[in-house]
């Protein structure tokens, strides 16, 4: 059993084991700059102190292919670059929505979906925003009921978020990507920086993870340990 500050000391790297009873939920690893044995081990100290749904994102894919075969049942989404070791299935409270208008957008808005399910929000992804006919946005956000919070990914000029923001009563997590423009990523962070409608919120360029972690906060703060609002 862990407690709030148990560590993992393994030379290379110290491990958070106890952010599980500080936050609900267990650090995820960056994969970015360690070498696949690094982010295996990391991983193993985790679940091997009884972690479940740890997240390994900005994976390469040969560190993918290790993850896959170091553990067993492990969920793998190579266009996120994301695995999800010791995954537990729950019952997905809420409603998180993720909004994108390009396929090039697609996987940091996968990336933010697949961190928001595995924390435990309902999420019903929609990529076929209509960015190139911003008329018809109102009509399309109106086709579902809506969810307790909007991710919006966008690497263009950075308009989506929003524009999706005038039209809700929610919050929308404006998440540029690098896909796009002249400077990738850039114009889309400072348009979302920009926003002129309230309640806009901003995380860093292709920054899947950090949208998806806020969003199910956000998803999931009436929400008590039984799924009572």
């Amino acid at each position: 059993m862990t407690t709030p500050d148990a560590v993992a000391e393994l030379g290379f790297a110290r491990v958070d084991l106890g952010r599980s009873h500080r936050r609900g939920h267990p650090e995820a690893v960056f994969c970015e700059g360690k070498t696949t044995a690094e982010v295996v081990a990391i991983a193993e100290s985790l679940t091997g102190a009884g972690a479940t749904n740890v997240l390994a994102t900005r994976a390469s894919a040969e560190t993918l292919r290790a993850l896959r075969a170091a553990f067993p049942g492990a969920v793998v989404n190579e266009r996120a670059r994301l695995a999800v070791l010791a995954p537990v299935a729950r019952r997905g409270a809420g409603r998180v929505e993720i909004v994108c208008g390009r396929p090039a957008d697609e996987p940091a808005a996968e990336e933010a979906a697949l961190v928001a399910e595995a924390m435990g929000s309902r999420v019903v992804r929609r990529y076929d925003a209509p960015v190139h006919d911003p008329a018809a946005l109102p009509g399309w956000l109106r086709e579902q009921d809506g969810p307790e919070v909007f991710v919006v990914a966008d690497g263009t000029g950075g308009a989506l978020p929003t524009l999706v923001s005038g039209l809700v009563d929610r919050m929308v997590i404006a998440l540029p990507t690098s896909a796009g423009g002249h400077l990738p990523g850039k114009a889309a962070l400072l348009s979302a920086l920009n926003a002129c409608s309230p309640g806009v919120v901003v995380v860093n360029i292709d920054n899947g993870y950090g949208a998806g972690y806020s969003a199910h906060l956000i998803n999931t703060r009436h929400i008590d340990e039984q799924g009572d609002v």
